[in-house]
């Protein structure tokens, strides 16, 4: 609930309190000695007296009026207060939208069922003996066989009943509003909601601090779109109900017992398990002296003739050498794959990037298809019938016989 000042100073008691104090001093004065002339043979007029008991009966029935009018304007200020503690943030319910209704609405014709009916009698043998209707009597009184068959025609054919179209107008969908609003401070709608000035200052009060607590949302939701949030390893950072971000979790360390290539002794290491996972199915044991090799650049023939093993020496060297290796065409993608999607969150287009190639690795004679020469590279280009486009350093392209 917004801090509202429910404090009754307010202009219409200032108005009653004023008016008691005039009536106050009428009191005063009423209830104050008669002057006594000061000249000799002056003497009191005979109504003077009366003219007290009149000051008097007005002061009291002024005091009387000041109370009265006292005791209902707290009763209609506390009515105010009542009126917006109720509707404070509550909203008239919304009413949908009522299509435009057409229907036909039919009302028999009686008189015109009547003459039909007297029709239905003349057109059919009835005993001569029968008494007849005079209105049936009177309407062909005078017509001989042929006029009458005209008249009971034109009877059969007149309508039996009426047909109406009511049309119903559209009803637009109204939506919801506040049950305060401005519209309560001026007008009739003041005058039937809110009975005393002091009800429509905090009136007044409410909705200003409404207006100045959305603001201050709106602003604070501007900052959150603004601010710069750092995302731990591993977190998302999600905006609207979207994860727009996500940083890749820190690689998990996995404890590996294996020989310092360099003393001989054995140790115990720690590798990061993604690494560990690219060496394939070689034994941890291995895999962390292969590591030691590596750091330590001291590769035995043994290591040379395992495949796995090559691949991996070959792309520590390529990253040595600051060449592009496949962890680093890896991560490549998913920058891009990050990138497009913050873009596409904020609506920019993103252009296809250029491919990237991981080097070749140094250590393992490249295979290449026949008719394409040694110094070639994959260009990550393919011809319309898939084979592989390769570029040699002097800028021609093969691909295979």
């Amino acid at each position: 609930m917004p801090d509202i000042n429910l404090a009754p100073t307010n202009y219409d008691l200032e108005a009653i309190q004023k008016r008691r104090k005039m009536a106050e001093l009428l009191m005063q004065q009423a209830q104050q000695p008669m002057e006594m002339p000061q000249m000799a043979g002056v003497r009191i007029s005979p109504i003077s007296g009366l003219a007290k008991l009149l000051q008097t009966y007005t002061a009291n029935e002024k005091l009387k009026k000041a109370d009265t009018e006292e005791k209902q304007y707290q009763s209609d200020y506390l009515s105010d207060v009542g009126f917006l503690l109720r509707n404070a943030n509550k909203f008239t319910p919304a009413t949908e939208a009522i299509p435009e209704k057409i229907e036909n609405i039919t009302t028999p014709n009686l008189a015109n069922q009547n003459l039909q009916e007297i029709a239905v009698r003349q057109s059919t043998m009835r005993d001569p003996n029968a008494a007849i209707n005079p209105f049936e009597k009177q309407l062909f009184q005078g017509m001989d066989k042929g006029q009458t068959s005209e008249k009971l025609q034109e009877i059969r054919q007149m309508p039996s009943e009426t047909v109406e179209q009511r049309v119903t107008p559209a009803v637009p969908a109204v939506p919801g509003s506040p049950m305060l609003s401005a519209d309560l401070l001026s007008g009739n709608n003041a005058n039937n909601y809110l009975k005393t000035s002091a009800g429509k200052v905090a009136l007044a009060q409410l909705l200003m601090q409404q207006q100045a607590q959305e603001q201050a949302r709106a602003l604070k939701l501007q900052d959150a779109e603004l601010e710069v949030r750092a995302v731990p390893p591993g977190g998302a950072l999600v905006r609207g109900g979207k994860n727009i971000y996500t940083n890749p979790a820190e690689p998990k360390l996995r404890e590996v017992k294996t020989i310092d290539p360099l003393t001989g002794m054995p140790v115990t290491r720690f590798y990061p398990e993604n690494v560990l996972v690219a060496m394939g199915n070689i034994p941890d044991q291995y895999k962390g002296f292969a590591l030691e090799l590596i750091t330590a650049k001291n590769l035995p023939a043994n290591i040379k003739n395992d495949p796995q093993m090559l691949n991996l020496v070959g792309s520590e060297l390529n990253k040595k050498a600051g060449l592009v290796t496949e962890e680093d065409v890896a991560q490549y993608m998913l920058k891009v794959a990050e990138t497009r999607a913050k873009l596409g969150y904020e609506g920019i287009p993103f252009a296809e990037p250029k491919p990237l190639t991981a080097a070749s690795n140094p250590l393992i004679k490249p295979t290449l298809p026949k008719g394409v020469p040694l110094d070639a590279v994959p260009t990550g280009k393919f011809t319309p019938d898939g084979k592989p486009v390769y570029k040699s350093p002097n800028g021609k392209t093969y691909v295979e016989d």
